[in-house]
């Protein structure tokens, strides 16, 4: 293989690999946005990663999925996933009300507080945990790399959702 056939199937991957992290609108930001405020409950603060949360488990977990009207494979998964992993793993949380699920189309007018208060820009998935009287609002960017492997995503969003509930 000569060098410009080379350079041309690395510029064509990149080009592929791009395209579909950003097919649905973009991904979780991975900074934090403004609108972090104390609220009646307590405060509500942004964190990157999951090793800046406090030690303890969660009183309640919130799952959120953001995505558009018009929906890529990758978004569809993304949903598909979620649902099964929540579904295998933490049905008793569900059931009692630890966790919950909210799937939301962002471009409906009735969910712009929620849009705004996750600063969802695109397809995005987030963890709301409470803590200690504090809600801490975890985005989830790394899922994007796996929405066609449910293997990978499913056993990522488990061990996040374990290390805030206990469990598998």
């Amino acid at each position: 293989m000569n060098l410009k056939k080379s350079i041309w199937i690395l510029f064509a991957l990149a080009l592929l690999f791009g395209s579909g992290l950003s097919a649905c609108g973009g991904v979780t930001p991975t900074r934090q946005p403004t609108n972090v405020s104390a609220s009646a409950t307590g405060a509500t603060r942004w964190v990157n990663d999951f090793s800046e949360l406090p030690k303890g488990t969660a009183s309640h977990v919130e799952v959120v999925y953001f995505h558009r009207a018009v929906r890529c494979e990758a978004c569809l998964n993304a949903e598909s996933f979620t649902r099964e992993t929540l579904a295998r793993y933490f049905d008793a949380q569900i059931q009692s009300g630890l966790i919950t699920l909210q799937v939301l189309d962002m471009e409906k007018s009735e969910n712009a507080a929620l849009v705004r208060k996750f600063d969802a820009s695109g397809s995005s998935l987030y963890l709301s945990a409470k803590i200690q009287g504090t809600e801490y609002l975890v985005p989830n960017s790394d899922i994007w790399f796996f929405t066609s492997n449910k293997y990978l995503f499913v056993d990522t969003l488990r061990k996040k959702l374990a290390t805030l509930v206990g469990g598998s």
